[in-house]
């Protein structure tokens, strides 16, 4: 187990450090092989934070599988899961919270997340049909649903730190969603 932990954050460090060295190409194409150094010119793409998106993809061994058409199905059908449990995870606080003033808020995410659920499920549509600058255009809008949620949780009092951070989480992968799929539309 301990071998895999440092087989994962070997991989994140090197795609990191590939990110300073290699050449970036000024397109790509969707039958192009994810190589480290391609995964790393991908997640240095404003506004993607490059080392979520590394860390994120460089240590799931699917991700050096595939072409780049693949990965972007790959980000959004792990985007779409962490979507779904996120959404959990907020129907569960709207019922356990002992806090009158966060029923509302929660609530409101539920439906952030259900938005962002149909958004990103339509993101899977595109790319599958390769309309990927609408795919783009559907993850942005996935992220854009939970804006309310966020809006409505930030400066309450009781919010679990976790609560924060999977939002954060989830905005940075449709952002990457998005962007991986653009790339692709140019």
């Amino acid at each position: 187990m301990a071998f895999s932990c440092v087989t994962r954050d070997l991989i994140s460090v090197l795609a990191l450090l590939l990110l300073s060295f290699t050449p970036f190409s000024s397109s790509f194409s969707p039958r192009d092989k994810v190589t480290i150094g391609v995964l790393a010119q991908l997640c240095a793409k404003p506004p993607i934070y490059d080392h979520f998106c590394a860390g994120w993809l460089a240590p799931d061994p699917e991700t050096f599988n595939l072409d780049i058409s693949g990965l972007v199905d790959l980000v959004l059908q792990k985007t779409q899961l962490f979507a779904y449990k996120n959404l959990a995870m907020m129907k569960g606080l709207v019922r356990t919270t002992n806090d009158p003033r966060l029923k509302a808020p929660y609530a409101t995410c539920v439906t952030g997340y259900e938005s962002a659920i149909k958004a990103i499920e339509g993101a899977q549509t595109f790319a599958t049909s390769k309309s990927y600058k609408l795919a783009s255009q559907a993850a942005s809008k996935s992220f854009d649903s939970i804006s309310s949620c966020e809006a409505d949780l930030k400066g309450q009092q009781n919010v679990p730190a976790y609560v924060l951070q999977r939002n954060l989480m989830y905005g940075r992968m449709c952002t990457v969603d998005s962007v991986f799929s653009s790339v692709l539309s140019s």
